[in-house]
């Protein structure tokens, strides 16, 4: 006797199913822990920095101050959305940046963010340049806090304005160095 050619596909298809299942071990009590790399909090930034600035350690009043802002995504995922800058110290002022092509920058409520129109995989780096002038008049030590500013964008919300951000609950995270240079005369 012949079998059809449907069912004898039918049964190659559902026979390894089965044999999984009938031979499948009890499933125990207590949850199997995911390996610790494996798991990602909730509060946990989709992408982290390593940021390295560079800056003279002495400046005359009235010089400037060039800060080199060096940003490397240390992952786990790929960094498509943050902002590099950051606080330049007070009574400065910002006279150039210099970064990839692309690169857009402007004030916001937490200080002066470039975006940089790349994205970085893990391991991978970008920097800017930021130069600021001193006023005549500073004294003792010029303190600023430059960075990565890292957003989760959920999907749809690539072109919002960043002060849109925190009115809608989206979370970031910053990746700040302090960086003091001393004024002399």
């Amino acid at each position: 006797m012949r079998h059809p050619i449907a069912k004898i596909a039918a049964l190659a298809l559902v026979a390894p199913l089965a044999g999984s299942v009938l031979f499948a071990p009890a499933a125990s009590a207590a949850p199997s822990k995911a390996p610790a790399a494996a798991v990602k909090k909730a509060d946990d930034p989709y992408s982290s920095f390593d940021v390295r600035v560079s800056a003279p350690k002495k400046v005359r009043a009235g010089g400037k101050i060039s800060y080199t802002i060096q940003a490397t995504n240390v992952g786990p995922h790929l960094a498509d959305s943050y902002w590099i800058g950051g606080v330049p110290p007070k009574g400065s002022k910002i006279t150039a940046i210099y970064g990839p092509e692309g690169t857009r920058c402007a004030w916001f409520d937490d200080g002066y963010w470039c975006i940089v129109p790349q994205a970085l995989e893990v391991d991978d780096r970008t920097a800017i340049r930021v130069v600021v002038k001193l006023s005549k008049k500073a004294r003792g030590t010029a303190t600023g806090y430059w960075g990565v500013d890292s957003v989760d964008l959920p999907t749809g919300a690539e072109n919002l304005d960043r002060d849109e951000f925190k009115r809608m609950g989206i979370k970031s995270w910053y990746f700040l160095k302090k960086v003091k240079t001393k004024i002399v005369r």
